[in-house]
């Protein structure tokens, strides 16, 4: 009983874990990331795909190994292997299998990636190609047509022999499988395979996937079969829904998605997942978003992705998402309005009013011909108002009433652009609608709504209506400010306006929002939320609501739901604050984080279907938001240095990014001075697409981590020798931050600042002050040597300069001397050449006087006589006045005194002959009477000159004429 007991709890766990799954079908399709051959820089084929513990995702490529770190790719093709069929990373090693060829890549020393290679060994050289990599009992198997590989501590243990062809292998529940072509499905015990209990059932059934649902249930999915059950007793036909249709579209990978869903690459199909009870969930192929319908492989990441390797590219699907979109495909415009009535879901958009059935919009399956637009409808839907009996659409034409599959229009050509359809609070049978232009008024008549009137008295656009407990209709115009009106009784007229502006607000706001929340009406912006007091006058901030949003990130919209949650929208993005029991609400943010920057903005629009789903306008369509989808936001993920160069070299560096545990840096490098300019590149493993922040800190140089920011390299340049330590963490968008990642490197001193140089410069100081001490000393000596020779030839200096001026001044003695007697020899030569004429002059006058004497004593006549006498008198004073004699006379003197008769004329140029005879008389001291003899004048004649001459020479009275004559 016991054991039948607990077999029925298992069952009904298993059916309640089959059930849960179902009722999380998402009505959209997840957000899709396609990355094209391009992009990653391989070739178009991708034919495994593997996660490393670091959150790298490597794929097997045409072109060879791809890696892709959340941000970058790169691709490993150094050995040239070809295609790449295989990829799995156990520990720190990427195993990789190709043709003939095998091995792994592992970081060396230098962080590097490095190969090594298996396929040394003699009885692998014609295995084929190598399609699946397996940790098995501790050994690493590779298996390829022709057999299994054995490898245990890098060792071949074993080759396994396939008797015809092993077409496939599988890893389920700790059994290593494989399929052979003759023989079916076997089982690999240690070093050979046995046939599985009911394998020969699979014998003509190419198995392309084998998923565990449960220890003792295994999904077995055939290419062309469908997909069969195996019980470990027999295998037997799993009739699904989804069997079918998997039989279509040719399954060709598989693998069971966390513990939910199956996800099965097709060949035709695209992508096909279910749930553990065979239902499909999802399908997304070419005509949904995907860029190829062929899926070669299929694997998922931490974060919940699903990745597909196409046939031609790798997808991304964001399938852990609790949001999904209804875009693109379907083709319904871009979403405004939504509404469930009668049975069917309508969607207004800008391209008019779709429907769909309730079943099929929840069916997987669904196409884009299961939305049918409503004839008559097309052009801009705003609004759509259902009750039970009735279905009302607001359009930029007017206002529509829905009857099956026809609309009718219930405004007149006179009113366009229904905004709204606001009931009139406690009167069931009139509608006010706000338009472009004012306020309209439907009535109730029977079953049906009319239109009554427009509205006087009020003429702006009035998209934001909503009434307040006192009766009065609140109206929000996005410029203009708010309004208060107040209807006669029959509300066809407005009676009041009160017009509130930007005053009237505590922060001047602008481009408020009304909504109505907890039956009170609020105004929304981008200073915060505001509501007006009862019998106030003046807005006042709402504290209950602004204290959630911090950052004075308030929303721009408000929107209550029928369950109290109040939805919010701001800068591009939603949340919910959550009602709870208590009456308090939660904030709930991180889900929605897929809807930003896709909202239509401005016109922000969520319609809630339950507690559980509610749908959103979008551009290109809506989105499907299911609070099922459980999540964990805070998952941690890794930040990684991907290069780290010296700019000038061309060695790169990086961390290990295996390490489970951050250990300690196991090599520091070392850099040259002049290589001191580093480039420094990062990323994190974060697959989601959205985007992450950095904020780095180099220890040694920053103060402390910068701001965040999306930058994903940095640089230095001319650093300081010194060791640094750089630190590099991430936040991606769920607020998650990652542990540090950290890399040391040294840059050493310039070789003029090394310890060996100030060594050398210590050895060196030492000796240059030795040799300048030995050098000085030296000097020193040489110097007072030289100044005693110095000073011995000075004074020989002096003694030649004192002889020398000695023999000099005697010379210049002897040679005055000489001058002088030269000069009195000359003078002498010529006195005696004057003296010898004059005594000739004389002797002729005396020769002629004796002669003329002697003639006399013949003169007999006395009369004669006294004339001959008379002439001789005359002629001897002719001789005594001879000029000759002065001539004579000037040159002698001129000869003493050169320079006096020069310097007398030119100080007294008005001289005369006679006055320059007598000053230079006087010059030679001689007396009046000797002056006088010399004149042949009296000495009063000489006295009475002199007084002529003082006069002329203008000497005063009591002055000496000699002194003055003496000093020229």
């Amino acid at each position: 009983m016991r054991i039948i007991y607990i077999h029925i709890v298992a069952f009904l766990l298993f059916v309640f874990a089959i059930e849960a799954g179902a009722q999380m079908n998402k009505i959209g399709i997840p957000e899709l990331e396609y990355f094209d051959r391009r992009e990653y820089n391989g070739a178009t084929q991708n034919w495994d795909i593997s996660q490393a513990e670091s959150g790298f995702i490597y794929f097997a490529n045409n072109d060879g190994l791809l890696e892709f770190d959340g941000v970058n790719w790169s691709l490993l093709n150094d050995k040239n292997f070809g295609i790449i069929r295989s990829v799995k990373v156990l520990g720190k090693r990427i195993y990789i299998g190709s043709f003939n060829e095998l091995g792994y890549y592992e970081y060396d020393s230098l962080q590097n990636l490095r190969y090594t290679s298996y396929a040394h060994y003699p009885e692998l050289s014609e295995m084929g190609e190598f399609w699946d990599i397996y940790s098995w009992d501790n050994m690493v198997v590779f298996r390829s047509p022709k057999g299994l590989c054995l490898f245990k501590d890098d060792e071949l243990v074993g080759v396994i022999r396939s008797s015809s062809r092993f077409i496939s292998s599988y890893m389920v529940n700790g059994l290593l499988l494989v399929q052979d072509k003759k023989k079916g499905l076997m089982e690999l015990r240690g070093q050979n395979v046995f046939p599985v209990s009911g394998g020969k059932k699979m014998i003509n059934s190419e198995i392309v996937s084998m998923l565990p649902l449960a220890e003792d249930k295994i999904v077995i999915a055939t290419m062309k079969n469908g997909l069969f059950i195996w019980d470990m007793q027999g295998i037997e036909k799993w009739n699904v829904d989804a069997d079918s249709f998997l039989q279509q579209t040719n399954i060709f990978c598989g693998i069971k998605y966390l513990n939910d869903f199956l996800v099965f690459g097709t060949i035709q199909g695209g992508l096909v997942i279910t749930s553990l009870s065979g239902d499909v969930v999802m399908q997304i192929d070419k005509d949904k978003g995907l860029k190829n319908n062929t899926v070669l492989s299929v694997s998922y990441d931490r974060e919940g992705n699903i990745w597909g390797g196409l046939d031609n590219g790798i997808v991304r699907v964001n399938f852990n998402s609790s949001v999904t979109f209804l875009q693109g495909y379907y083709n319904v415009g871009t979403g405004y309005c939504a509404e469930k009535y009668n049975g069917y879901y309508y969607f207004g958009t800008n391209q008019g009013l779709y429907k769909i059935p309730e079943d099929v919009f929840f069916d997987p399956l669904k196409n884009r011909a299961d939305f049918k637009k409503l004839n008559g409808s097309d052009g801009q839907v705003w609004a759509l108002y259902a009750e039970e009996d009735v279905l009302l659409c607001g359009h930029n034409l007017g206002a529509f009433e829905i009857v099956g599959d026809r609309i009718r229009r219930l405004t007149t050509d006179g009113v366009n652009g229904v905004w709204n359809f606001k009931k009139v609070e406690g009167n069931p049978n009139l509608i006010i609608s706000g338009t472009y232009n004012g306020l309209c008024l439907f009535e109730k008549i029977g079953r049906n709504w009319h239109y009554k009137s427009r509205i006087r008295g009020f003429d702006e656009s009035s998209r934001f209506i909503e009434w307040d407990a006192q009766g009065n209709l609140w109206v929000s115009h996005g410029y203009k400010g708010v309004y208060r009106l107040r209807f006669s009784k029959d509300y066809t007229t407005v009676v009041q306006v009160q017009a509130f502006e930007k005053d009237d607000f505590p922060q001047n706001v602008s481009d408020l929002v009304l909504s109505k929340i907890n039956g009170s009406c609020v105004f929304s912006g981008k200073d915060g939320v505001y509501v007006l007091p009862a019998e106030g006058h003046s807005f006042t901030r709402d504290s209950s609501y602004n204290a959630y949003f911090r950052d004075k990130h308030f929303p721009n919209y408000l929107k209550e739901d029928k369950f109290k949650n109040i939805w919010y929208f701001h800068d591009y993005s939603v949340g919910v604050l959550r009602y709870l029991e208590d009456g308090t609400y939660k904030k709930i943010d991180y889900p929605f984080i897929s809807l930003e920057r896709k909202l239509v903005s401005g016109f922000e629009y969520v319609f809630v279907l339950d507690k559980e789903n509610a749908l959103f306008g979008v551009e290109d369509g809506f989105a499907h938001y299911s609070s099922k989808v459980v999540k964990n936001y805070q998952k941690p993920f890794k930040v990684h240095i991907r290069s780290f160069k010296a700019l000038s070299d061309s060695v790169v560096y990086a961390m290990n990014h295996f390490e489970e545990g951050r250990e300690e840096q196991k090599i520091v490098p070392q850099f040259a001075f002049k290589n001191n300019s580093f480039e420094i590149s990062y990323s994190a493993s974060f697959m989601e697409g959205s985007e992450i922040l950095y904020a780095t800190y180099l220890q040694g140089l920053d103060d402390g981590y910068s701001k965040w920011s999306g930058t994903r390299v940095r640089s230095f340049s001319n650093l300081y020798e010194g060791v640094y330590t750089f630190e590099v963490k991430a936040l991606n968008s769920y607020g998650v931050e990652a542990e540090p990642m950290k890399f040391s490197f040294e840059v050493l001193p310039p070789w003029y600042r090394t310890i060996y140089a100030k060594v050398g410069y210590l050895f060196f100081i030492i000796l240059i002050m030795l040799v300048l001490f030995v050098v000085v000393n030296r000097r020193v000596e040489l110097s007072k040597k030289k100044e005693k020779e110095k000073q011995l030839e000075r004074f020989k200096a002096k003694e030649e300069q004192f002889k020398n001026a000695a023999l000099l001044s005697e010379k210049e003695m002897i040679k005055m001397r000489n001058e002088r007697l030269k000069s009195e020899m000359v003078f002498k030569e010529k006195e005696l050449a004057n003296s010898t004429i004059n005594l000739i002059q004389k002797n002729e006058l005396l020769s002629e006087i004796k002669a003329e004497l002697k003639r006399l004593g013949r003169v007999h006549d006395f009369r004669d006589v006294d004339k001959k006498v008379s002439a001789l008198i005359r002629k001897i004073d002719k001789a005594i006045t001879n000029e000759n004699n002065w001539e004579v006379f000037e040159m002698h003197f001129g000869q003493v005194h050169e320079e006096f008769l020069k310097k007398l004329i030119r100080l007294h140029p008005d001289l005369t002959q006679r006055e320059q005879k007598l000053s230079a008389f006087i010059k030679m001291g001689m007396s009046s009477k000797e002056i006088a003899s010399l004149m042949n004048i009296t000495t009063r004649a000489v006295e009475n000159n002199r007084y002529k001459l003082r006069q002329k020479l203008g000497i005063e009275q009591g002055e000496n004429l000699s002194a003055y004559i003496g000093k020229i």
